[in-house]
């Protein structure tokens, strides 16, 4: 049988390439979303007190979401299930929220 030998720089490079990927499409979502749910991105910066951290909340798996992405829930048409999540996490009075979300649509 023949030894298979990993080269540990090879995969060193790869994934740093994978990650480089990986942050410009955060970053290009973020883009978006910041463009066409303009107070929800501003919100959720708000209640994150980071921007980069909203970058990568939208992009992580919620168990709040079961499972899913904040960027699946918007796509499915939930964008009231996010806002909750938002309004869960900071100090994003309801009447604000409530108030962005006519505004958005």
């Amino acid at each position: 049988m023949r030894k298979v030998t990993i080269k540990f720089q090879d995969v060193a490079t790869e994934l740093a390439q994978i990650n480089t990927l990986r942050d410009d499409v955060m970053e290009r979502a973020f883009g978006a979303l910041e463009k066409q749910h303009a107070s929800l991105a501003t919100m959720l910066v708000q209640s994150l007190r980071d921007r980069d951290r909203a970058v990568r909340w939208m992009c992580r798996h919620q168990s709040a979401f079961d499972g899913r992405t904040a960027y699946e829930l918007l796509a499915d048409g939930e964008a009231d299930t996010v806002w909750d999540e938002i309004a869960l996490m900071g100090d994003a009075p309801a009447v604000a929220r409530s108030s962005a979300v006519r505004m958005a649509y």
